[in-house]
């Protein structure tokens, strides 16, 4: 059975290839993270430890044969692409799963960001994914080297959309540790359930 964590960051299970890129994915795989955080550089969150990671840019395809995936499980991930590169990731995504094969996406929803937050100082905090300050820190100017701006925000109905239009038909919304998908108790995370919606889709 292949289970596919795309975008995993240090948040894994056992038995599953975890999939990331970038430079903090790489600074987490030699364990620099946990010296930048001793030194001030990184917040603490950063500081955990990293699970074997596989390098690859999902927004140039996945690496793995058609039909050939069980699982693939994406949380807080494809808010940081274009529209375009997301369209094409999920599109991968409904490729290389086998017929019956489920994609678990967590992403933050837009709708509750709107219904939630008045003041606009963070509502744009939350849009973009960090705090925009006019002012910066040394510290501050380090850590915004690490992070990924948001690039695109869906609802439901929005991200729905591209999941048809990369050819799943079987799309449900859940709750927080709730479907198909396994290890949801340990890939679930708490922090993410407050501004996220949860959905599978089945090939």
């Amino acid at each position: 059975m292949l289970k596919i964590n795309l975008g995993s960051g240090p948040t894994s299970a056992p038995g599953w290839t975890n999939i990331d890129w970038g430079l903090l994915p790489f600074l987490g795989s030699l364990k620099i993270n946990k010296i930048l955080v001793k030194l001030g550089l990184l917040n603490k969150g950063y500081g955990e430890s990293w699970p074997r990671i596989t390098f690859c840019d999902i927004r140039k395809g996945l690496p793995f044969e058609d039909k050939s995936v069980n699982y693939i499980y994406c949380s807080n991930v494809l808010e940081h692409l274009q529209p375009r590169e997301t369209i094409k990731v999920v599109t991968e995504c409904h490729r290389v799963l086998k017929k019956g094969g489920i994609l678990r996406v967590v992403i933050p929803d837009l709708d509750i960001l709107i219904k939630k937050y008045k003041d606009p100082d963070i509502f744009n905090n939350e849009y973009w994914g960090y705090e925009k300050k006019k002012y910066r820190s040394f510290k501050e100017k380090v850590m915004e080297r690490f992070i990924r701006p948001h690039q695109w925000m869906f609802n439901k109905k929005s991200f729905k959309n591209i999941l048809v239009e990369a050819g799943f038909v079987k799309i449900k919304f859940y709750g927080i540790r709730k479907g198909k998908c396994p290890d949801l108790d340990k890939l679930d995370l708490k922090i993410h359930e407050e501004l996220c919606f949860y959905v599978e889709a089945e090939k």
